[in-house]
């Protein structure tokens, strides 16, 4: 994935990542037409692969918090209840 990145040229930073991410989820549709038609197909392709591993990543550290405070949470009302 990273040398996906880098071989096009897609290298963001947090701030700009997290803006155009925003942008594509709000103007979802027309979002990916605009880049489709000014940027191109192998840029937009990237472009939402990138976005998607993004999303996954978020998940997943969403999950690492909520999970083990769920389990905590459903392990102290069994011991004290």
């Amino acid at each position: 994935m990273e040398d996906q990145e880098k071989e096009t040229g897609l290298i963001l930073g947090f701030w700009e990542m997290g803006i155009i991410g925003t942008l594509m989820v709000v103007f979802f549709p027309w979002s990916l037409l605009f880049c489709l038609f000014m940027y191109g197909m192998d840029f937009t392709k990237t472009l939402v692969i990138v976005l998607l591993h993004d999303a996954i990543k978020t998940i997943l550290a969403i999950l690492a918090v909520v999970v083990p405070i769920a389990f905590l949470i459903v392990v102290s009302f069994i011991v004290f209840v």
